[in-house]
């Protein structure tokens, strides 16, 4: 059965919401109760697939709140480090629909932020892995995970401040200065201690639609 999802607005639905969705058109009495559990088992199909493919175990998710605890201190981790800013517990929380995960067997191991501006502009922040766990694929995972996100959003650019440059020209991003990103500079580089001597270097994503 070929569906035209595009022409009614269901092409960028995941699967969680496809789920919600059937089962808020079956609690109108809009969908049989047997076309409800046709998507259900559909779904319950895809996953299983998509667990027998995936060799390294982890997934990219958006985050919840469940997972404070573990973002806040992989958050406080790469702060000490001094590879991103600090944010407050209440900071992480008011904000925690704008980041994602990476998991492996319910344990936290990376995070990363797509933190959309008033331009329209989105810049990645807060990316870390765990210390435990690293060079395994997670922080390019959660990078391309906020990528698909922002395009989903139709953001045209995506910006990010690094100490770690061949990583992200390995993604797709191109070289480009902070004096291009005015939003940055005003929200956090005016302010930052490190502004007189800053070591990161601005790269950023453009999206051709």
């Amino acid at each position: 059965m070929q569906l035209n999802l595009i022409k009614d607005g269901y092409d960028h639905l995941t699967l969680e919401e496809v789920l919600a969705e059937a089962a808020y058109l079956n609690k109108r009495s809009l969908m049989a109760t047997a076309q409800l559990n046709k998507i259900e088992q559909a779904i319950t199909e895809i996953k299983q697939v998509l667990r027998a493919s995936n060799k390294s175990g982890y997934i990219v998710r958006p985050a919840r709140l469940s997972d404070i605890d573990s973002l806040e201190s992989m958050v406080a981790y790469w702060a000490q480090q001094g590879e991103n800013l600090p944010r407050s517990r209440a900071d992480l929380i008011r904000n925690i629909l704008s980041f994602a995960v990476c998991v492996k067997e319910n344990v936290v191991a990376g995070c990363a932020c797509l933190y959309v501006y008033d331009s329209g502009l989105a810049e990645i922040r807060s990316l870390g892995v765990s210390p435990q766990i690293q060079r395994q694929g997670q922080g390019r995972a959660l990078v391309e995970f906020l990528l698909d996100k922002a395009h989903k959003m139709e953001i045209k650019k995506v910006f990010v401040l690094t100490r770690s440059p061949i990583f992200f020209e390995h993604v797709g991003f191109e070289k480009t200065t902070i004096q291009a990103l005015p939003e940055k500079i005003l929200k956090d580089c005016d302010n930052c201690r490190k502004k007189d001597r800053c070591d990161e270097v601005a790269y950023e994503y453009n999206f051709n639609y």
